[in-house]
């Protein structure tokens, strides 16, 4: 018997950050998540999440809107449908909702990773094979503080924790930020290894 969509929950999940997240729009001091579980008829879940740094000052997006839409829109589309065909799935959500891309990745996310489950695959098989067993993760220096950025840096690069990071700017003067870069590039740039 073939498996159908039985249930979609979403809930937003507020996870603070370890410090002021200084983005050329706004300074974070929590970041919402959307997390989206999908039920299948024979018991299996998948799991999903999306999330706009910044809310509706960063992009068309916010969490409340993903949830809404995942709610109003999404679970009325796919509830009942067939789980175990993702290309006609993603071809139904795309047919009838617009945009909504965040909205969109939590959902295909969440399908990706119940339809691993159910054949006893990772989803990078189901994506055609991985390409790397590892990857670098970026830090995010942003606390707006140049000293405090080469501390943080720094201080992950000794713990051996990081080692590439990104720099949030835009919201000073050009030259502002240009020396705010040459300093952090100056300080950590011999320890950094930049991702490909």
């Amino acid at each position: 018997m073939t498996a159908t969509v039985e249930r979609i929950e979403s809930w937003l999940v507020d996870v603070p950050t370890i410090r002021p997240h200084k983005l050329s729009m706004t300074t974070m001091g929590c970041q919402t998540l959307v997390i989206v579980r999908i039920t299948r008829s024979d018991g299996i879940s998948g799991i999903g999440e999306a999330t706009t740094i910044g809310g509706l000052s960063y992009g068309a997006e916010s969490p409340e809107a993903i949830q809404s839409a995942i709610t109003h829109y999404f679970t009325p589309l796919l509830k009942g449908q067939p789980a175990e065909n993702l290309n006609a799935l993603t071809s139904r959500i795309h047919s009838a909702i617009k945009g909504n891309t965040f909205a969109k990745s939590a959902i295909e996310t969440a399908l990706l990773d119940a339809q691993g489950k159910a054949l006893g695959l990772p989803v990078s098989a189901l994506l055609g094979g991985a390409l790397n067993t590892v990857l670098p993760v970026l830090w995010t220096l942003a606390s707006g503080n140049t000293d405090n950025d080469i501390a943080e840096g720094q201080r992950l690069l000794d713990a051996g924790r990081h080692r590439a990071f990104k720099l949030k700017i835009g919201a000073r003067e050009l030259e502002t930020d240009l020396r705010h870069t040459r300093a952090i590039v100056e300080a950590l740039g011999g320890s950094c290894q930049y991702p490909r």
